[in-house]
């Protein structure tokens, strides 16, 4: 397998390179705002290059040293330098000619104020810590100014104290130096993505009561990190937009935009422990379900299937199984959402199933699509009726292979009834087959095989 970090050895050496003094106030960004994005591992590897050129401008080691030092696998290392790099905090440059030389750039993280005003990044630490510690963070860093109402601001500028020569200034050398880098904005990042029909959103707008110039720059920018984060598509995001504006003006807010769509999807994904329920209509719920003979914990996946949208419910589930959400299951869940006409706690349902119950690694475009289209055709309309669905499904199959196996020895029926049940034809997908046979099995495929073969023999 080709593994991106395969062509790093603990033999290469790297250049630390000082572009910026850190403070202590960028330690406390770093730890406080940075941390739940990017994870222990990369922190300490931030932390411990800075370190070295704390007292000189560039330091020189071998990566062995950083290893031990930071306790890290070559793995390890690999993936905490690319979350560093992936957020502005570390500029990775190789050597033209020794492939084995690194030059690594310590940058410094974001100012608060920075931070909290880069959309992408409030909302992913929203989603990491959640509100309420967010906007505790975001008023910790704030800096609150005394009450100035009744002063008048008299504080001359540079050119009125300083007398500097315009010609001189013209005539300067203006280069700056490659370290010379701006702070790191990600929702700048987000305008390239090509994966959001732009003119289409617009255009679906000019039916609205929206006035297009409040679409502004920085309301683009909200809108296509919305789509990165949870794969929003045009149409929904045009109702999330109209939703935000004022209609008796035409103009669209960003942060109510911000707020409606933060209320949409940002919701706890934590389940509850078995046999517990919500509050208030959650228990009502899983009292009625109780009756209808589902278990306690077939109740808890359709009282949290009904909680989550199916992104949160998605990687609830990676997240859990130590994975993460790969992009081409984005889309598929995307195409469920756009095109399935099912709820979407019956498409929760059918990833429970699907990367639960099935313990698939992954969502598979053409097992979920086969899945959906069942369900759809079958009227399920809520999570019950697709729990129902899918235990009725192993139950039928289960009784027609109870009534089809022949009679077995004690021994025989207990390893039969080890062996996985296979599954409906549509919902094989590329599960493995199970090959393990029985001794009568086995037997009785030999003697198939035997008779076959004399039959050949007879036949020439």
């Amino acid at each position: 397998m080709n593994y991106p970090w395969k062509h790093i050895s603990p033999k290469d050496t790297v250049q630390i390179l000082k572009v910026a003094t850190l403070s202590d106030l960028d330690k406390r960004i770093l730890v406080s705002l940075y941390q739940p994005l990017l994870g222990q591992e990369a922190v300490s590897l931030y932390l411990t290059l800075s370190e070295y050129i704390a007292q000189n401008n560039a330091a020189e080691i071998m990566l062995s040293d950083l290893l031990i030092q930071t306790g890290l696998g070559i793995k390890q290392y690999y993936e905490a330098r690319i979350r560093l790099e992936a957020y502005g905090l570390l500029k990775v440059f190789q050597h033209k000619q020794e492939s084995d030389y690194f030059s690594l750039a310590v940058m410094k993280p974001m100012t608060p104020s920075h931070f909290f005003a880069d959309p992408m990044l409030k909302m992913m630490l929203t989603e990491k810590v959640g509100q309420r510690l967010a906007a505790e963070l975001e008023d910790r860093f704030a800096l609150h100014s005394p009450g100035l109402e009744d002063f008048q601001e008299i504080t001359k500028s540079f050119l009125d104290v300083i007398h500097v020569d315009m010609q001189k200034m013209s005539e300067a050398d203006n280069h700056t130096s490659a370290m010379q880098l701006k702070e790191p904005v990600l929702s700048d990042q987000a305008i390239k993505v090509d994966s959001f029909d732009w003119n289409f959103f617009i255009e679906g707008l000019n039916k609205q009561y929206i006035r297009l110039s409040s679409v502004t720059a920085d309301i683009k920018k909200l809108v296509y990190t919305f789509h990165l984060l949870y794969g929003i598509n045009e149409l929904t995001m045009q109702g999330y937009v109209l939703e935000a504006a004022d209609l008796s003006d035409g103009t669209v807010s960003g942060k109510k935009l911000t707020a409606i769509i933060q209320k949409k999807y940002l919701q706890q994904t934590r389940k509850p422990q078995a046999g517990q329920f919500n509050e208030g209509s959650g228990q009502g719920d899983g009292r009625r379900l109780k009756q209808k003979g589902f278990s306690e914990g077939e109740i808890e996946v359709i009282l949290h299937a009904e909680q989550v949208s199916p992104y949160a419910y998605l990687k609830s589930i990676k997240q859990q199984k130590g994975g993460f959400v790969a992009s081409s299951e984005t889309w598929v869940l995307k195409e469920l959402v756009e095109q399935a006409p099912l709820s979407n706690a019956v498409i929760n349902i059918l990833l429970n199933y699907l990367l639960v119950i099935k313990n698939a690694p992954t969502l598979e475009k053409n097992l979920a699509i086969k899945i959906a289209n069942d369900w759809a055709q079958s009227q399920v309309n809520t999570p019950e009726d697709a729990m129902a669905k899918v235990k009725q499904l192993y139950a039928n199959h289960n009784q027609k292979q109870t009534k089809q196996r022949p009679t077995y020895s004690r021994s025989a029926q207990k390893k039969a009834h080890a062996r996985q049940e296979s599954l409906p034809d549509w919902a094989k997908g590329t599960a493995e087959t199970d090959e393990r046979l029985s001794g009568q099995e086995a037997e009785a495929f030999r003697n198939k095989l035997k008779q076959i073969r004399n039959k050949k023999s007879g036949d020439q």
